[in-house]
């Protein structure tokens, strides 16, 4: 019983997601709006990353044309949580991503 309720609580510390601590940080980054609240954004290491906005808005038009880059988007970035062990959490560069700034280009 002792393990359920330790299982219980480091499931609710987890620190991912839309409620857990930035991993990184993007500031005014050209993005393209792909729909159901994702972003591809161009990355210097990578080439592309993918952000899914926490809080989605109706209002944002998808890019028909890949390169298109029909957003500025700056944000933060947070840990990506992959089910009930904390060790398969997963950081930057893509994730879950608080916008804190949105402009249609």
């Amino acid at each position: 019983m002792l393990s359920i309720f330790a299982f219980a609580c480091s499931r609710n510390s987890e620190d991912c997601g839309c409620d857990g601590s930035t991993s990184h940080i993007l500031d005014n980054r050209e993005a393209r709006y792909i729909g159901d609240g994702t972003f591809v954004v161009p990355d210097s290491i990578l080439s592309l990353i993918s952000v899914r906005a926490c809080d989605v808005d109706t209002a944002w038009e998808i890019s028909k044309d890949e390169n298109n880059w029909n957003y500025t988007i700056s944000g933060n970035i947070k840990n990506t949580c992959l089910g009930p062990n904390p060790e398969l959490r997963l950081q930057a560069p893509g994730g879950p991503i608080q916008i804190t700034y949105i402009k249609k280009n």
